[in-house]
């Protein structure tokens, strides 16, 4: 089914980003346009809600997201010299581009732009989720998954960040001191 006025009523957006609504709100908006099933797909995807394996397209992202993981696991075990095996969590399927994404953010030295990478890895997938119909479901799909980014990026607050490394720093040193 093509969503024409629902896709073409969405705003563009980016990471950096202030949404325009949160992912509750925009899976709210599809469910008067979306059928139940894609709802729950929506559900599943955007929110951790379900099996990942109850469907294709819950399949395929899982599948994706596994792969990105296991790529970020060997990345860094390798880094520090550990095997990353143990670690690494089945999935079907392997895609070369998710391989290329990955080695090219672990390129990065600054650790936010390697984040921004991986981020940007998603979305490049899942762009290609879409296919050959840009008015269809995988658009919206597609779409959740962005708004996710968007709003994980947005959320990113620099003193608040800085606030919690403080308070574990805290925390290790007091926890020290009564070890002494």
């Amino acid at each position: 089914m093509a969503y024409y006025s629902l896709v073409a009523s969405l705003p563009t957006i980016q990471i950096g980003d202030e949404p325009s609504f949160s992912t509750e709100e925009y899976i709210g908006t599809c469910s008067q346009w979306a059928t139940e099933r894609e709802v729950r797909i929506l559900r599943n995807i955007l929110l951790n809600e379900g099996d990942s394996k109850t469907c294709p397209h819950c399949r395929a992202w899982s599948d994706i997201e596994t792969q990105i993981r296991n790529a970020v696991v060997r990345h860094r075990a390798q880094k520090i010299g550990v095997d990353a095996k143990e670690y690494l969590q089945p999935h079907d399927g392997f895609s070369g581009t998710i391989e290329v994404l990955l080695t090219d953010a672990f390129t990065r030295n600054d650790p936010i732009e390697l984040e921004q990478e991986i981020d940007r890895a998603r979305w490049q997938l899942a762009e290609e989720l879409i296919g050959q119909d840009p008015f269809s479901f995988e658009k919206l799909l597609a779409y959740g998954i962005q708004l996710k980014i968007v709003e994980r990026w947005h959320s990113m607050d620099v003193h608040v960040g800085k606030e919690t490394l403080e308070a574990v720093i805290t925390a290790n040193t007091e926890k020290e001191k009564t070890t002494e």
